[in-house]
């Protein structure tokens, strides 16, 4: 193995470990808000600490998949995916959830205000980012495969 295979291989290990702290964060998020629209101003406390660590991991994880991805399709696949269509599927995917995340985060902060609807519609955000997130890993699978 070269240099470059190598370092192809440990990004797209990186890009999966990623990978798992993004899709896990994409699970437990729907779970956690719907809970802040009645929760009591102790628990809400509480949820939204647990939140903005979850957030946080979930932004790296993001930022990491960005670069590592970019790097990976450059140095394994030299800019060309196997199957062309799937993976602007799974570009548009990404898309999606970068959206869906925008504005969850704009919604969070309406929720922190003490907007109970906002607190509910976190949900389906989250859900819509799950979404997302399964056609991403789906058109992967084909796009690489």
């Amino acid at each position: 193995m070269d240099f470059a295979a190598i370092l192809a291989a440990l990004l797209f290990f990186i890009h999966i470990v990623a990978f798992i702290a993004g899709g896990a964060n994409s699970v437990v998020m729907p779970i956690m808000g719907p809970k802040l629209a009645t929760a009591t101003p102790e628990v809400r406390a509480q949820l939204f600490d647990i939140i903005d660590k979850l957030a946080k991991v979930g932004k790296f994880a993001m930022g990491t998949l960005l670069v590592t991805g970019v790097l990976t399709l450059w140095l394994k696949w030299n800019w060309s995916a196997p199957n062309a269509i799937w993976f602007w599927i799974k570009m548009a995917g990404i898309v999606a959830m970068l959206y869906c995340i925008v504005q969850n985060e704009r919604n969070s902060k309406k929720a922190r205000a003490g907007d109970r609807d906002a607190a509910k519609r976190s949900q389906m955000f989250g859900q819509l980012t799950g979404a997302a997130f399964a056609v991403v890993i789906l058109s992967a699978v084909f796009a690489f495969s």
